[in-house]
């Protein structure tokens, strides 16, 4: 059975892949893990928990973009941290902390080192 609508993968393109690996880094206070496989196109894994989530890919058809899907990452408790943190490590807020009308939490946009658009959400 295909359970649409869950998130079980994602890919954020990379255009340097060691300068990405920083940021989100930074960004995401955790170590992310290198994973190359030989095909010239690298990447740095992105753990949540016991499992690894998505990637930074580089390399190939992976060109950064803010035009196409949003992805949005869990912005812990307090999203504002993790925007303090964004600008810090050279990103951009495109749309600040503000709320979700559908729930009590709270969103946000910003650009990265490169180019891409995330998303963030977060309870509080």
């Amino acid at each position: 059975m295909v359970r649409m609508g869950v998130l079980t993968w994602f890919e954020i393109p990379a255009s340097d892949l060691a300068r990405a690996t920083a940021f989100y880094e930074a960004v995401l206070e955790r170590a992310l893990v290198p994973e190359d496989i030989g095909d010239g196109r690298p990447k740095s894994l992105i753990p949540d928990g016991g499992r690894m989530a998505g990637a930074l890919s580089h390399g190939g058809d992976w060109v950064p973009s803010d035009h196409g899907v949003i992805v949005y990452l869990d912005g812990g408790d307090d999203l504002q941290g993790l925007l303090d943190r964004v600008v810090a490590a050279g990103g951009a807020i495109v749309e600040p902390k503000q709320t979700v009308d559908a729930t009590s939490g709270w969103w946000a946009r910003f650009t990265d080192t490169e180019g891409n658009i995330i998303g963030v959400l977060s309870p509080h």
